[in-house]
């Protein structure tokens, strides 16, 4: 006989994929014109950035309110649209807003964090440590912003309030490149309030489609999530889904996950402008923007408009993202985030720093720095706090099933 549990959770996974075969799909049109505007907006030298806690934060956050307003869009709570927080040495804000239902139940979480690393320096992030230079951040993360903000318009213009049956929430988070900081306040104080999302949506780095690849994560933090998200892929859009289960990675989403909240993780490929001077908003892909907007926006519809429900579960990786780490040296890689093997994997190996100069190729999966061994992103970042300027350094790779010892000078 089978358990209570498992029987209901049987009927759930049964009517869910109902519910999704017999789901029209609506096509959605963003405006690439918007898209543009706010991109361009944010990576505005004006900003010098967006460094969390400059004297433009506020500014820009007042900013991405107001044009939420225009939208139909009021605060979330009664104070206003700006949600202030202090961590440590670090103040900012994050914007929250909402469009409300007239008889709903839970809302939709739609987020993006919109600060960057201002003008680069030693322990600000950058992947030009030596540099002092404005840091754009078109892609990571005006493009998120500005994707997050159009998708959240195209939700409300397209559902009447009498239709919807979850309130779409706004979010535009701050201090996410100081350690997550302004979406794990903002999911502790909705867990307080008991009012955590039924989902949260996070856009992170959506600017640069290429080969029409796009990452989706945190397919294993809900039930039925592969139906969703493959019943809502217009085959006229140009895109081809990457998928991980992982509830956590390196974004606002995954203290959402911690909360026990389905999360959706939407990226573009990584690639060697990132965390430089040179994620300028020229290099956007507007039209692959336009794209991942029309395809997020569909999905969330299903959730806010049409009764698809997200049933959390857990996934395989329990394991938390330690808190950002300032490194003295740089390998001069980005990582594959949806890498989900043993060991670290270089996604992208920037022409003309240490690793590439030592060998290493993108693909490359590091498996031991010196005599540590890597075991994943949390065990690199471990062996990279004790390395120096300098240093030459013993980097084994696994590459193609080879296994190659590389020598790098840091």
């Amino acid at each position: 006989m089978k358990s209570a549990s498992l029987v209901i959770g049987t009927v759930v996974l049964a009517t869910t994929v109902l519910f999704l075969c017999n789901f029209r799909k609506p096509s959605y049109t963003a405006d690439i014109h918007a898209l543009k505007e706010v991109v361009e907006m944010l990576s505005s030298s004006d900003f010098e950035g967006r460094n969390a806690g400059s004297p433009h934060d506020s500014t820009i956050a007042l900013a991405i309110a107001a044009r939420m307003a225009s939208y139909g869009f009021e605060p979330y709570f009664s104070e206003g649209p700006l949600h202030r927080f202090s961590y440590r040495n670090v103040r900012s804000w994050n914007v929250v807003m909402v469009y409300r239902g007239k008889k709903t139940s839970g809302t939709l979480l739609v987020g993006a964090h919109y600060d960057h690393l201002g003008l680069g320096g030693k322990g600000s992030g950058s992947l030009r440590p030596d540099t002092i230079a404005f840091h754009p951040g078109a892609d990571d993360n005006a493009s998120g912003v500005s994707a997050a903000m159009e998708a959240a318009r195209l939700l409300k213009e397209t559902t009447p309030r009498k239709r919807l049956k979850k309130d779409i929430i706004f979010a535009a988070f701050g201090a996410e490149e100081k350690g997550t900081i302004g979406s794990a306040i903002l999911a502790d104080t909705l867990d307080k309030m008991g009012a955590l999302p039924s989902l949260m949506i996070n856009l992170d780095m959506v600017g640069r489609l290429r080969d029409s690849l796009l990452q989706v994560g945190g397919t294993g933090t809900f039930q039925a999530a592969d139906s969703l998200l493959d019943i809502h892929l217009d085959p006229s859009l140009p895109l081809v889904l990457k998928k991980t289960e992982s509830g956590y990675g390196p974004s606002d989403h995954h203290v959402f996950y911690r909360a026990r909240v389905p999360v959706l993780f939407f990226s573009t490929l990584p690639h060697t402008d990132y965390h430089t001077p040179y994620d300028t908003p020229d290099k956007i892909n507007y039209p692959g923007m336009a794209a991942i907007v029309a395809y997020v926006t569909a999905v969330a519809h299903a959730v806010v408009a049409e009764g698809f429900e997200p049933h959390y579960r857990e996934t395989m990786d329990t394991r938390s993202l330690p808190e950002q780490v300032r490194f003295k040296v740089s390998l001069g890689v980005i990582p594959d985030f949806t890498y989900e093997g043993e060991g670290f994997c270089a996604g992208t190996v920037i022409r003309g720093r240490p690793s590439h100069k030592a060998g290493m190729k993108d693909g490359d999966v590091i498996i031991q720095v010196n005599d540590r061994p890597i075991k994943d992103i949390e065990s690199y970042m471990d062996a990279l706090t004790g390395l120096e300027t300098g240093q030459l350094v013993r980097i084994v790779v696994r590459r193609n099933g080879q296994i190659i010892e590389l020598e790098v000078q840091l």
